[in-house]
């Protein structure tokens, strides 16, 4: 039903009006179906056209409210699509936990997105502030800013699929998280400390601890996938302790970078460290060396029992030999990620961390004993791929007092 109004030359329907304005007509629809007032140029000065451009325009729009168009653009609708393709275990972790119940209900007390491309970086600056005021249950302490990078690139990854499948008409960034900010409550307390270069190292006794916990645990583990974990845990630990690696180089090294005859000892070459953006060969012990060569045996076993390729090239040395002997799935995997086993560890042991002491501290560990050995510093610094300042910065110094006299200028034959 339409009512013709010749002096403003307008023509109303129900649910919309085209004018005309100017050289053209124009569409206009109130916010009873979209929720706001929708206006847009028909770019035509023809009456039948743009009749018939202004109904197709107005049924697109009925048909994208309808309960039916507005699931489809709903951002639970294509997160769930999103779900269903990605094989990234962490990724739906965070959509189903995290994402979903927070994009799909409120953002802060605004109402609900009923189309995914509503989104704008602000609704998604204030999901990141939303998430660091929001503290754990287990801990009652607030959330990391790297575990709020990581959820964030599990919704960069989303946002850039939703534009490349055609669901978003433009693409979005997201706010920049810092990983080592500094932020402070009411009373001046940091909230996220920097704890760059303030890790603790491990005593002594606690690596021993650590060291035969987990040997009595594989002995009388029962489970054979566990065990292999344990196992692997038992070995990257040991790694870590002996030769300072970080543990983010250590997981990406692969058997072609292990030289097990070198010396008196073996080395791993081509270490790439993005701090220092350059590569570096690192010293191994014989001890080392020998259960490197047992973990090599052990993986190649493995794969030529099971009919698995075996290429050094491209296994990685931190690996798990994983077997369904049901379904006669094999495979020989890289592991990412051994930190929230080595955490229980830790709390079986009954080892107080809190963030202080993790895999990272075998590294300070290795440094502050090669100080306290009177190893010249740039030995050191060369070894661990850091620098000299910061060695001196971070770490003590004192014991290089033990030989005092050789720290004084002998006085010459003239005095």
């Amino acid at each position: 039903m339409k009512e013709r109004q010749n002096k403003q030359e307008k023509i109303k329907f129900d649910g919309y009006t085209i004018s005309k304005r100017g050289s053209s007509y124009q569409f206009y629809m109130g916010k009873e179906l979209t929720g706001e007032i929708v206006r847009q140029s028909l770019k035509t000065d023809d009456e039948k056209a743009a009749l018939k451009r202004a109904r197709e325009l107005y049924l697109g729009y009925v048909a994208d409210y309808s309960p039916e168009g507005l699931d489809k653009k709903s951002f639970k609708k294509n997160a769930l699509d999103f779900i269903a393709i990605t094989n990234n275990p962490q990724h739906k972790e965070y959509m189903n936990r995290l994402f979903i119940p927070y994009f799909s209900d409120i953002i802060g007390n605004k109402r609900k997105i009923r189309d995914i491309d509503e989104l704008t970086n602000l609704d998604l600056i204030k999901y990141v502030d939303y998430r660091r005021e929001l503290k754990s249950k287990k801990t009652n302490q607030y959330c990391k800013p790297t575990t709020i990078i990581r959820e964030n690139n599990t919704l960069r990854s989303f946002l850039n699929w939703c534009y490349k499948t055609g669901r978003m008409k433009k693409q979005l960034t997201l706010p920049t998280i810092k990983s080592k900010e500094n932020r402070f409550d009411d009373e001046g307390n940091p909230v996220f400390k920097d704890l760059s270069g303030k890790r603790d190292s491990f005593t002594r006794d606690e690596i021993n601890l650590i060291f035969s916990t987990l040997k009595k645990e594989i002995a009388n583990e029962i489970n054979k996938h566990t065990k292999r974990r344990k196992e692997l845990l038992y070995n990257y630990i040991s790694i870590l302790y002996e030769c300072g690696i970080r543990p983010c180089e250590l997981r990406t090294l692969t058997w072609s970078q292990f030289i097990g005859n070198y010396a008196e000892g073996g080395l791993f070459v081509d270490v790439y460290s993005r701090k220092q953006n350059e590569k570096r060969s690192i010293a191994l012990s014989p001890n080392l060396v020998k259960l490197l060569n047992t973990m090599y045996e052990q993986q190649k076993d493995f794969c030529e029992k099971h009919n698995i390729p075996f290429n050094d090239d491209e296994v990685r040395i931190i690996s798990i030999c994983n077997g369904n002997d049901e379904k006669k799935h094999y495979e020989i995997k890289a592991v990412n990620e051994l930190d929230n086993g080595f955490r229980k560890l830790l709390d079986r042991c009954g080892i107080k961390h809190t963030n202080s002491k993790v895999l990272y501290s075998y590294r300070h560990s290795y440094i502050s004993t090669l100080v306290q050995n009177e190893i010249p510093t740039i030995n050191i610094a060369k070894q661990c791929g850091t620098s000299v300042k910061m060695i001196e910065q971070y770490y003590d110094q004192s014991s290089h007092l033990a030989n005092m006299k050789q720290l004084f200028l002998q006085p010459s034959g003239n005095a």
